[in-house]
C-alpha cells in the first residue's frame, strides 16, 4: 500500500511555517495593525464626499485583540470644529488581516514548487488574500454606515449584512477556508496530487 510521504511532509512543513508566522512577535502586532488600518484607509477613506471615515488605532487598549476602529460620521452632522455623532466599529487587524495571510504563506511556502511558480503563486495569492481582507473591511464600513441610519436599510439588507460580518469579522471563518482555496487554485496542478499520494513506495 502506498503511503503519502510527500504529502505528509508537506503538512510537517506547513505546520512549521504557520507556527513560525503567528507566534505574536515583539512588535509585529502593531506594525502589522498600522499597514492594515493603512490598507483600509487608501482603499475607503476619502478627504470628500458625505461621509467621514477614518481607520484608527483602539487608544485606551493597544494589547486588547480589537486593536483597531473604524470611526464613521456625516459630514452634514459635524460642526465647524469636526465634531458631532460618530460610530465607531471595533476590527481585530490580526484575526481579520494577518491569520489569513499567514495561512495562506505557510501552504505555498511548504508546497515544493518550482522557483518560478512559487514566485508567481505567491503574488497572485496575497494579491487575491487581500482582496478577501478589503471585503471584509468593506462589509465592517457596511454595518457601521447601517448602525448609523438603521432607517434607511430594509430589513432583508440587514439580514444579508449580518450574515457576512459573523462570517468574515466575527466568527472569521472565511479567514481559515478562502486561504485554503486560493492555495488550491494559485499553487496546485492535478500532478502535483499525484506525485505527492503516488510517489511513495509500498
Amino acid at each position: 500500500m502506498q503511503r503519502p510521504s510527500q504529502f505528509t511532509g508537506f503538512v510537517g512543513r506547513m505546520i512549521l511555517i504557520y507556527g513560525l508566522l503567528i507566534i505574536p512577535w515583539p512588535g509585529f502586532n502593531a506594525t502589522y495593525g498600522r499597514y492594515f488600518r493603512a490598507l483600509g484607509g487608501l482603499a475607503f477613506a476619502h478627504e470628500s464626499g458625505p461621509h467621514l471615515l477614518r481607520f484608527e488605532p483602539v487608544p485606551e487598549a493597544p494589547q486588547h485583540p480589537l486593536d483597531t476602529r473604524l470611526l464613521l460620521a456625516d459630514r452634514a452632522q459635524l460642526d465647524a470644529s469636526g465634531r458631532g455623532p460618530v460610530q465607531y466599529v471595533a476590527l481585530d487587524s490580526r484575526g481579520i488581516g494577518w491569520v489569513p495571510t499567514a495561512l495562506l504563506l505557510a501552504l505555498i511556502l511548504a508546497t515544493p514548487l518550482p522557483w518560478r511558480r512559487l514566485v508567481w503563486a505567491l503574488l497572485v495569492g496575497l494579491l487575491a488574500v487581500h482582496g478577501l481582507i478589503l471585503i471584509s473591511l468593506a462589509t465592517a464600513i457596511w454595518s457601521g454606515s447601517m448602525a448609523m441610519s438603521p432607517e434607511a436599510s430594509g430589513p432583508f439588507w440587514r439580514q444579508v449584512v449580518g450574515g457576512l460580518e459573523e462570517t468574515l469579522i466575527t466568527q472569521m471563518g472565511a479567514g481559515l477556508v478562502v486561504p485554503v482555496l486560493i492555495w488550491v487554485l494559485v499553487a496546485l496542478r492535478k500532478r502535483d496530487l499525484v506525485r505527492w499520494w503516488g510517489g511513495a513506495g509500498h
